[in-house]
């Protein structure tokens, strides 16, 4: 049996040679990193968490931007740099890293893990039922949760209104062994792109999971200003800066892992600007929910109809303004394949929407999904992790080449 003396010695001799399970943690000082434990969802026990402060200074400035990377899940890793290497760019690009290690648990893959996705937001991020690392200045608005091996890339701009410029924020493989596709979701804050606040109350984890599904996922601006009152105006000018974000997530091929191969998806305000660019056969897929999709065939009792009357006047004698509105104005014989979801209790409006738009894509001929889950979640987006794996695979079978 080893003596006490030498097993520190050994253990010295490890850390400084960075064989230790965190060479990163044996280079940085104490005070910039803490430990604790996090009860998971998925693995249903307490998972280690280590956050680390970034390596720049004045970092105890607040808010900071904030990448939680969790690591030793059991599903294939795609990228190919290591931990060490991805957390050290990350560090050094002046992010604050949370580090959470699943220690190769089975429950932790995809698409499992979204629920845990989702308590890691909250539990960081909500002004209401934050627990963890309270005394940090983490920013809920740049919150990014992502798998071992894939690496974050914010705010790349594909378009300017005035002096508003909108950006994107990608999520992707570092040094894949092939490129992968990519999922592009239209976020429904027109604030603030990855608004935790928007996230949590959608209980929305599609774009995160996608990257533990395996894709590069992005989240794009809205096309429309704040503040929104549910006009999506000025059209079509707001539709050309949605097809501006899937040029400039297509060039990004050049200098990211990316096949050039895009889904949109869109919940709430962002589905309608998916199903535009699907319609146009602008991407290769889309991934669509509950809303209005013809403004020419409302129900009567429509709640927002005295405040697009107003905006648009009577539908009567401006028939072409509120049709430019609709997804339905711009199915083309170029169309691709959508998946429709929606909830038995989602709003009436919006679920009759998705329905008559499905009717539409039936007369077109054109490929897709209509699913309305008899799940009482309401105007949220779907956790169940039989739903999200038809989901995934339905984009990873018009994203990937056979």
């Amino acid at each position: 049996m080893l003596r006490l003396v030498e097993f520190k010695v050994i253990l010295m001799a490890a850390v400084v040679m960075g064989a230790y399970d965190g060479c990163v943690r044996a280079q940085i000082p104490a005070q910039d990193a803490q430990v604790l434990n996090w009860e998971s969802v998925t693995a249903e026990k307490p998972l280690r968490v280590e956050l680390i402060l970034p390596d720049v200074p004045g970092h105890h400035a607040s808010p900071l931007p904030t990448v939680v990377y969790l690591k030793h899940l059991n599903m294939e890793r795609v990228g190919r740099d290591s931990d060490e290497q991805i957390l050290g760019r990350l560090r050094a690009e002046g992010c604050l890293l949370i580090i959470v290690d699943y220690a190769h648990d089975p429950a932790a893959i995809s698409p499992g893990i979204n629920q845990d996705l989702l308590k890691l937001r909250r539990d960081l991020a909500d002004s209401k039922a934050r627990t963890l690392f309270l005394e940090q200045p983490i920013d809920g608005n740049r919150l990014f949760i992502i798998p071992e091996g894939f690496t974050l890339r914010r705010d790349i701009e594909f378009a300017r209104d005035g002096e508003r410029v909108l950006g994107m924020d990608v999520i992707y493989p570092s040094n894949p062994l092939r490129p992968v596709a990519a999922v592009m979701e239209i976020t429904c804050d027109n604030v603030n792109r990855m608004s935790s606040f928007s996230l949590l109350f959608c209980r929305d984890t599609l774009i995160e999971g996608a990257a533990f599904a395996g894709f590069a996922s992005a989240m794009v601006d809205h096309p429309v200003a704040p503040p929104y009152k549910g006009l999506d105006d000025p059209m079509p000018a707001s539709l050309l800066r949605a097809v501006n974000a899937v040029e400039k997530l297509r060039s990004l091929k050049d200098e990211l892992p990316l096949t050039g191969k895009i889904a949109a998806v869109g919940f709430s305000r962002g589905g309608p600007f998916s199903a535009m660019l699907a319609g146009l056969g602008e991407v290769d897929a889309a991934l669509i929910h509950g809303n209005r999709y013809d403004y020419l065939d409302l129900l009567p009792d429509d709640p927002m109809l005295p405040r697009f009357e107003k905006a648009w006047g009577p539908l009567h004698g401006n028939g072409s303004r509120w049709r430019e509105h609709g997804a339905m104005a711009y199915l083309t014989d170029r169309a691709s394949p959508m998946f429709l979801n929606t909830s038995d209790t989602e709003s009436a409006e919006y679920r009759d929407g998705l329905a008559k738009f499905a009717k539409w894509l039936d007369v077109k001929e054109i490929e897709h999904v209509y699913r309305e889950d008899r799940d009482g979640r309401g105007h949220t987006v779907t956790l169940d992790p039989a739903r999200l794996r038809e989901i995934y695979e339905f984009l990873r079978s018009h994203l990937i080449s056979k």
